[in-house]
């Protein structure tokens, strides 16, 4: 089974996370095409299978299209809002294996401390919850944000390491194997790495469509931890878009 198509999304929040804020998920609407054929990037502000709402072209800060060893900037003429989803068409050149990154500007807001203790809890993040005093911000808490999202698209059968490239993101997710080259039935490992650093004892989701979290849950999704080398790894159970999750961090 060579068509597995995986969307990695990443959220890094620079200060703290926002209440309220949602995640940021990018993954074709064709996990695979023939040369010349165009595809679409579905960018979902929300969770993996809903958007809460669009992105809009002035809230970006990066977006980038890696394939063949060179990474470039794709023409954002086609970026458009849809509903609460936003679209971008992309042409990849030639057969191979293509990494789209989308990155959006930081935002910054402002939230008592205890509302900021509530959110930590409403965004099931224990371990940051239970180091967080509320009493140490009188003034309550001011942080920004911003997202960070890739995808990962094949164009014919010959695979690439395209896959793999960084997208020089604070934080990246990269796979061990181009999802291509996986099968049903076999393990696919990653890795995490905060300013090309590993990241042990992190809590990541995994999923696919049919597990997609759903207002702010993680639906049936696994939760794993990284190791000491910030690697973990999954059974890829069906031939379905795969997605992979951190959490907000908080500096």
């Amino acid at each position: 089974m060579r068509n597995t198509q995986l969307s990695a999304a990443l959220l890094l929040f620079a200060v703290a996370g926002s209440a309220g804020a949602h995640d940021l998920f990018v993954a074709f609407s064709k996990p695979g095409t023939a040369a010349g054929e165009a595809n679409t990037a579905l960018v979902n502000n929300g969770t993996f299978d809903e958007s809460a709402g669009a992105v809009t072209r002035a809230r970006l800060q990066n977006v980038s299209l890696s394939q063949g060893g060179a990474k470039a900037a794709p023409d954002l003429a086609s970026w458009k809002e849809v509903g609460k989803q936003s679209q971008l068409t992309v042409h990849p050149a030639g057969e191979g294996t293509y990494l789209l990154g989308v990155s959006t500007m930081a935002s910054t807001s402002t939230r008592t401390a205890s509302e900021f203790g509530k959110y930590l809890e409403l965004e099931d993040l224990p371990d940051t919850l239970a180091t967080y005093d509320a009493s140490k911000f009188p003034n309550g808490v001011t942080y920004s944000y911003t997202k960070h999202a890739r995808a990962i698209g094949q164009v014919g059968t010959k695979l690439t390491d395209d896959f793999a490239a960084s997208l020089g993101y604070p934080l990246e997710i990269r796979l061990a194997r181009n999802p291509g080259s996986v099968k049903v039935g076999e393990q696919l490992s990653f890795q995490v790495l905060q300013q090309g650093t590993p990241v042990p004892n992190l809590r990541v989701y995994v999923g696919h469509r049919a597990d997609a979290p759903v207002k702010g849950g993680h639906g049936s999704a696994t939760l794993l931890r990284t190791d000491a080398q910030g690697q973990a790894s999954f059974k890829v159970t069906s031939a379905k878009t795969w997605y992979i999750r951190r959490p907000p961090n908080f500096e």
